[in-house]
């Protein structure tokens, strides 16, 4: 019995050829046109296949090369501890640490301060996105959280009988008509803070009320 094997399809070998002529013309565009490093703005000699940024013989794209992620710290039995685990997934780590043994002491010098800068500017362009987040967050919940307010003092209102619409205010009978409330009802359930029902019997007892 042949054993069967899968074989690729042809929509993966156009993906794979497309991803070759990609890498082709990206390499192509370095070699002919003389760029700076996004890093360090030293003339650029090669370029990220997945970005397209142009980098120096020594710098990496920190974004695909040298990407990296947090996982929790967890022992062989299940137990997790607190804080994160940094692992390091970018494909141009291993290059990287490894180049450091050929850098003479001015050279790790000059790569440290400019990692310090590199440093800085995330950390500041970090403070600056949870600030705005924060913000931007405030706002949309003080919105929601007025417009909440604003529907169940409406909904109080149609509760008690009176609503309104175009600046004048009008009652809702039991047959769902909307019925235009008299000047003299409207001045004293404002007065007084009452609903229609009660400023009608109001009315009621001070016009017995009168000699």
């Amino acid at each position: 019995m042949s054993e069967s094997h899968d074989l690729p399809s042809s929509e993966d070998l156009d993906a794979v050829a497309e991803e070759q002529r990609v890498a082709e013309a990206t390499t192509t565009k370095v070699n002919s046109s003389v760029g700076v490093c996004s890093n360090c703005n030293a003339p650029a000699e090669r370029i990220c296949t997945h970005c397209g940024q142009e980098f120096c013989s020594e710098c990496r794209c920190v974004t695909h090369e040298m990407s990296s992620e947090r996982v929790p710290i967890v022992d062989e039995d299940g137990t997790e501890h607190r804080g994160e685990r940094i692992r390091l997934i970018g494909e141009g780590w291993p290059d990287a640490l490894q180049m450091l043994d050929s850098l003479t002491d001015e050279q790790l010098e000059e790569r440290i301060k400019g990692l310090k800068l590199l440093l800085k500017r995330a950390i500041e362009t970090s403070d600056y996105a949870q600030i705005s987040i924060a913000a931007h967050e405030f706002k949309l919940d003080y919105r929601r959280h007025s417009r909440y307010v604003a529907s169940m003092k409406r909904r109080e209102k149609i509760q008690q009988g009176t609503i309104r619409l175009n600046n004048k205010k009008h009652r809702v009978d039991a047959s769902g008509t909307k019925q235009q409330i008299p000047a003299d009802i409207a001045a004293l359930m404002k007065l007084g803070n009452l609903t229609y029902e009660q400023a009608v019997s109001m009315k009621t007892l001070l016009g017995k009320a009168k000699p």
